[in-house]
């Protein structure tokens, strides 16, 4: 019996947002928290180091998992694992004496949760929504997760104002969250697809998995763009609180605003697609990113605070509707059986070289300042240009 797809699922809708609305507000308490007692951003680099290498090798290995077992058993399990993880956390930490070994050993399992989760919850999505009703789907979810972004830093700001909550409080929410989105996913209806082939071992999966992404160039095209765009976006938030604080005062308020605009585009590029009822193209990305390096160089050139913040908006929108309309299109091009591993190796990709662009780019913007968004625009122009020739090749 074939798996039901409907227009809309409201579980899966929400079950991201929740757990995102929850990781984004403990990262805010986790930041403030740290830094305080510390004194110093040392920990957190750390922390961040760490998280970055678990999802590298949680990337490389999930889609196996994926595209092998039961993708709503995995998910379920992921989620439970960060209540579990946030709770035990939450208990053995002193809120007085904050200490490296509970946090890292809490980054580590919510990593891994995240690694698996996602990819899981991603490839879901064709069995459950319908051809026509993804990338409106899609546009929704990713809306409401750049909405949690906006919500988290000023719920957590009221709450570090009001004197409610330590660290440890900010875990319990966090797991809280984990548990609300725990269930939302174990509401779901979900059939297991009858699968023909046996299944295969990790090498073997790993193997078959590259080489059908590598014969269609329509998903190495979609790869090599989320890795370039994930790269530059990361630069992009590195320039905007060097520039408040070297060029605009030091307000952290105007820091606080270009992120909040960051987002809000994000938002206005998730309603254009919710509203786009036309299918999917190539092509689209490509205007959108031009649009947004366009903007870059504009800032660039321009050095004032309100362009920054019209441009912040602009590239919010731009990378929205690409991140949209890229996880609509892999859907779209990927059968069943291979979405896990395809949602691995784009996760894998953005993953691997975020940190590698976020480490260069925070020694060009010592040096660069503002110019360092120009660069950052005529690497976004240069790069599309070399990707969609490549493509042409390909196709060729």
């Amino acid at each position: 019996m074939e798996q039901t797809t409907k227009a809309f699922n409201l579980p899966l809708l929400l079950a991201p947002f929740v757990s995102r609305l929850g990781s984004t507000l403990y990262l805010f308490g986790l930041n403030w928290f740290v830094v305080q007692a510390t004194g110093n951003a040392a920990l957190l680099g750390i922390i961040q180091a760490i998280g970055g290498v678990v999802l590298f090798f949680g990337d490389l290995l999930c889609g196996v998992v994926v595209d092998n077992f039961n993708r709503k058993r995995i998910v379920v399990s992921a989620e439970l694992l960060s209540v579990i993880g946030c709770l035990v956390c939450a208990w053995c930490l002193d809120p007085q004496h904050i200490t490296a070994g509970p946090l890292i050993t809490l980054t580590v399992i919510l990593d891994v949760g995240l690694a698996f989760s996602l990819p899981a919850a991603k490839a879901m999505i064709p069995e459950l929504i319908t051809l026509a009703g993804r990338q409106r789907f899609n546009a929704v979810s990713n809306t409401l997760i750049d909405l949690a972004d906006i919500c988290a830093p000023l719920i957590g700001g009221a709450l570090l104002a009001m004197h409610w909550l330590d660290l440890r409080g900010f875990l319990v929410l966090n797991g809280s969250s984990f548990l609300l989105s725990f269930l939302f996913y174990l509401s779901i209806r979900y059939r297991q697809p009858v699968k023909d082939d046996s299944r295969l071992g990790v090498k073997e999966s790993l193997l078959t998995g590259w080489r059908y992404v590598w014969q269609r160039p329509g998903l190495v095209e979609t790869i090599v763009l989320g890795g370039l765009i994930n790269v530059l976006y990361a630069a992009v938030r590195l320039v905007l609180p060097y520039n408040v604080n070297h060029l605009y005062g030091g307000d952290s308020a105007r820091y606080s605003y270009l992120l909040m605009i960051l987002a809000v585009g994000g938002i206005l590029g998730g309603l254009r697609l919710t509203l786009d009822h036309r299918p999917p193209k190539r092509q689209q990305n490509y205007g959108d990113l031009i649009l947004a390096a366009v903007a870059l160089l504009v800032a660039g050139v321009w050095a004032n605070y309100w362009v920054l913040l019209a441009v912040s908006g602009v590239f919010g929108f731009c990378y929205s509707c690409f991140e949209i309309r890229a996880i609509t299109i892999t859907q779209d091009l990927t059968a069943p059986e291979f979405l896990g591993r395809m949602f691995g190796i784009l996760f894998l990709a953005i993953d691997a070289f975020q940190p590698v662009g976020s480490f260069v780019f925070g020694f060009v913007t010592d040096w660069l300042a503002n110019g360092t968004l120009i660069v950052i625009g005529l690497l976004l122009l240069m790069g599309l240009g070399l990707i969609n020739r490549w493509y042409q090749r390909l196709i060729g």
